[in-house]
């Protein structure tokens, strides 16, 4: 091989060794799993069980949802160079659910949650906020794998869920959680802008004893 073929692989192989290097130092990752798996082990948090969803955020990125022991572990990630792909900003990071069914509302409009009880098929939540009573019910499918999954469309930082209620198959509820009082004065028609009558918040409601 002559000396120019020889300056040639030299070359070749320094681009390719200062591109990983790059990549590397700037924590780029060539799929959206590969970001999620290093955003765990790098809080030492986890390792999720499985990657129970990926769907698009509003900004072209990705959200990927992990499930947990004992709860759900939520990254988003954006493409990087064209190819690559990078953790945002700022992450979500684990969110431990307490109960049967637990779940937050994220800023872009979508309540993320986990059913840990099989009998329960399908879920109501309650989001809203107290300093404008704008609260409103809203009712989705467990998934398989027990994710909660479900866009409200609404983007509003300062709302929050403050009720859940589970049902089985048949239609019954069998577990509640968060004010109960609330979900009863909603139902009912009692809670109206500027109604604040709604009393006892975070009482949690009876379950159904077998």
């Amino acid at each position: 091989m002559g000396k120019r073929k020889w300056q040639t692989v030299v070359f070749i192989l320094l681009i390719g060794l200062l591109s990983f290097a790059y990549i590397r130092l700037n924590d780029l990752f060539f799929s959206p799993e590969e970001v999620f798996w290093s955003c765990e082990r790098g809080l030492q948090s986890g390792p999720s069980e499985e990657i129970l969803l990926e769907y698009e955020s509003a900004d072209g990125g990705l959200i990927l949802v992990g499930r947990q022991k004992d709860g759900l572990f939520v990254v988003p990630v954006e493409r990087s160079h064209f190819f690559l792909w990078k953790m945002q900003k700022t992450i979500d990071g684990e969110y431990y659910c307490d109960g049967d069914v637990d779940g937050y509302y994220r800023s872009d409009g979508v309540v993320l949650g986990l059913c840990k009880n099989p009998e329960i098929t399908e879920v109501s939540f309650i989001l809203g906020e107290w300093s404008e009573l704008s609260w409103k019910e809203y009712t989705c499918k467990v998934e398989d794998n027990g994710l909660i999954w479900y866009d409200t469309k609404v983007q509003d930082i300062e709302k929050y869920v403050n009720y859940w209620e589970g049902r089985n198959a048949d239609g019954e509820v069998i577990y509640r959680e968060g004010d109960a009082n609330l979900a009863e004065s909603l139902r009912k028609g009692n809670i109206r802008p500027g109604n604040r009558t709604v009393t006892k918040p975070f009482i949690t409601a009876p379950v159904r004893q077998e």
